[in-house]
């Protein structure tokens, strides 16, 4: 039986994930949306000018009503006022079978730090705990080893490759799909 319990805040040892304000429009901006580096294999363009993410960031703030919707920013507990990057359940959860797809992006600077994969386990472990899916997903580019690293590191596994199965800024891709079922968690 599942529960939408929608954004609410989570910590973990380094971060909390919170809802987004309009006041971090220019920090989203500057910190990782206008970055191509970052945005390469999203679906997504990267941003051209802060009025994007005003934009992006006033869907989201009018959603956060909403139970079903989860949209967190991740923020350094050090620095709580300044998100480095942005998780959430990118479709919205399939309440018959119980399954979350997770998508994620953090600024370049905090690449390498673990950080992504503290952010996504908390997820994973509010998710599976608190809302009661069933099966957390996740999948990206192939040419994006990195982020299936994350994936595997917070204990998903690896479930096969589509290929020619999805689009982002750098045209059709192969993606490869990572899962992890409730009953396989550690």
């Amino acid at each position: 039986m599942m529960e939408h319990k929608g954004t609410v805040q989570l910590t973990s040892e380094r971060l909390i994930l919170r809802q987004f304000s309009m006041q971090d429009a220019e920090a989203m901006y500057r910190n990782w949306a206008s970055d191509n580096a970052v945005t390469r294999y999203l679906t997504w363009p990267s941003y051209q000018n802060a009025g994007t993410a005003v934009s992006t960031l006033k869907d989201w703030t009018g959603r956060y009503s909403d139970p079903s919707f989860y949209q967190w920013a991740i923020v350094l507990k050090d620095h709580p006022e300044e998100p480095i990057g942005s998780i959430s359940v990118v479709n919205d959860i399939d309440d018959v079978i119980r399954n979350a797809e997770i998508g994620y992006c953090i600024g370049r600077k905090w690449w390498g730090q673990g950080i992504t994969a503290e952010a996504l386990k908390i997820v994973m472990d509010f998710l599976f705990d608190e809302v009661g899916v069933n099966k957390v997903s996740a999948r990206h580019d192939v040419n994006n080893p990195a982020s299936g690293k994350v994936m595997m590191k917070c204990g998903m596994q690896y479930e096969g490759t589509l290929r020619q199965a999805a689009k982002n800024n750098q045209g059709v891709c192969d993606i490869r799909c990572y899962g992890l079922l409730a009953n396989e968690r550690q």
